[in-house]
């Protein structure tokens, strides 16, 4: 009875009458990807079992995710079904509330605040090139800054952010001078994991989109990489990718603030899209032996 409820309604896929025996590279991929997140797992002293909890959320939000995106119903006894868990856990963990970071707010205000600072004419020398603003005197002052770009956050509270993550310096003046082009998280760790859970997230969106996709429209997804670089040379490359990529990285904000709805307030959009370009850089030993080309 179970198996014909399952084929009688749902697609030809895991939610249907076929269940795909995973390949040895989505197996390795998986592996590669857990890994490192593992190793922070045990340096914040997180258990299996706690892992395991958080495994069993996801899976019953991503199924419930995908029968509603096909008009399906979305019982407690057909996501048990296709999960594998039991309908007592299933039904308990609906109830629960997924976990939700608590600084993510401020932290994409202050980025909002520095990309404008960058790229608002008002407020830059040049693309790039913020200006050095007066605290708050004059009509283009850093709390004027901070009044167009950054909601109702008061400018003193974004002002120590930038000052705690370096970001900004200020003068006995009251001089107000932008460090860094890029808001980049400080030493504490808490804002460092709000970014690995929505840059990585992001990415690993981006390559199911691109495995699944059936409108001939991937996301653009590229790197460079070779295996055979003396590490004498990695600084000098360091350098030449930062300064590339984040000159890049301003031309495409700048293209991004102008198409803002904050920036146009005439304009109405039933659907506004959070959109992006994402950059990063690695390295890691070389597993080609040495022998090879010689």
């Amino acid at each position: 009875m179970t198996c014909a409820f399952r084929q009688k309604n749902l697609p030809n896929t895991i939610f249907g009458n076929i269940i795909p025996k995973m390949s040895k590279n989505f197996t390795a991929a998986i592996y590669l990807i857990i890994k490192p997140l593992i190793g922070l797992m045990i340096r914040n002293g997180v258990a299996f079992g706690d892992l395991l909890a958080l495994i069993k959320k996801a899976y019953i939000e991503e199924v419930e995710q995908e029968l509603l995106a096909t008009n399906q119903k979305t019982t407690t006894s057909r996501i048990a079904i296709i999960t594998g868990l039991t309908r007592k856990d299933v039904a308990a963990l609906r109830k629960q509330h997924r976990p939700e970071v608590d600084q993510k707010a401020s932290y994409n205000r202050a980025a909002r605040v520095v990309s404008a600072w960058i790229s608002d004419p008002d407020f830059c020398e040049s693309l790039g090139q913020g200006k050095v603003l007066d605290m708050n005197e004059g009509s283009l002052s850093f709390e004027e800054l901070v009044a167009r770009h950054s909601g109702d956050m008061p400018y003193r509270a974004l002002l120590d952010e930038l000052i705690r993550t370096k970001t900004v310096d200020v003068s006995d003046e009251g001089k107000v001078t932008l460090l860094q082009s890029a808001l980049v998280a400080s030493k504490d760790e808490d804002e460092k994991y709000v970014m690995l859970g929505e840059d990585v997230a992001q990415l690993i969106s981006s390559i199911k989109h691109n495995i699944t996709q059936t409108d001939d429209k991937p996301r653009y997804q590229r790197k460079v990489c070779y295996d055979r670089v003396p590490k004498e040379h990695l600084e000098e490359f360091t350098e030449l990718a930062n300064h590339e990529n984040q000159m890049l990285l301003i031309k495409l904000n700048n293209w991004l603030a102008q198409h803002d709805m904050d920036k146009q307030p005439l304009l109405k959009s039933e659907q506004p899209m959070k959109v992006g370009v994402g950059v990063y850089y690695f390295e890691e030993p070389s597993s080609v032996s040495e022998e090879k080309g010689q």
